[in-house]
């Protein structure tokens, strides 16, 4: 009997589909997110062997960071279910961050929430934590414009540059990186 190697499948541009049993689901803002962190976030999952696909509100094609990078991102929110993901991370951007009051945004957390599935932000994507209600009874950290909005919600705000609080896994800001990616891959080997 010998040994039989299956090609990988192929993209259109001859590139190797890597398919991951395990893939977290990124909501990015359309423009001005945290790039750095989200390289760190991902990188440290793929190195693991977990998938991830980003997604936007609105559009598809390119989301542009603060520093200017594009991410080509995977689509749009639009069908999207926790179904097929085992954690999600909500973006965090300068200014405004239009993912805090999105209700689709929101729905998703909560599901990842009530299922025990990872569920993670960084900067002032904390704000869509806690408008989604998960946020009780944890330690979170984030930006300070989200610190009202967490302890509402009946989360314990600290200044401290990550809290992980069992599945719930948040980050101060960018400069967070390398922490946050090391911590989403704790919670997923958890």
């Amino acid at each position: 009997m010998g040994h039989e190697e299956t090609e990988p499948k192929l993209d259109a541009d001859g590139l190797s589909i890597h398919i991951h049993e395990e893939n977290v689901l990124f909501i990015v803002p359309q423009e001005n997110f945290g790039d750095q962190i989200l390289r760190y976030a991902r990188s440290s999952l793929y190195n693991e062997a977990i998938g991830s696909r980003a997604v936007t509100l609105g559009s598809d094609g390119a989301a542009l960071g603060r520093l200017q990078d594009e991410v080509v991102v995977d689509g749009t929110i639009e069908g999207e279910a926790m179904d097929t993901y085992q954690g999600i991370v909500i973006c965090g951007c300068d200014g405004d961050n239009p993912l805090a009051q999105d209700e689709r945004v929101a729905r998703l957390i909560r599901d990842a929430h009530a299922d025990g599935k990872m569920v993670a932000s960084w900067g002032n994507a904390l704000c869509a934590l806690a408008n989604a209600g998960v946020v009780k009874g944890s330690r979170v950290t984030g930006a300070r414009v989200c610190q009202e909005d967490a302890r509402k919600a009946g989360g314990k705000f600290t200044s401290r540059q990550i809290e992980v609080a069992g599945h719930l896994v948040t980050a101060q800001d960018e400069s967070s990186g390398m922490r946050f990616g090391q911590a989403l891959v704790q919670v997923m080997r958890g």
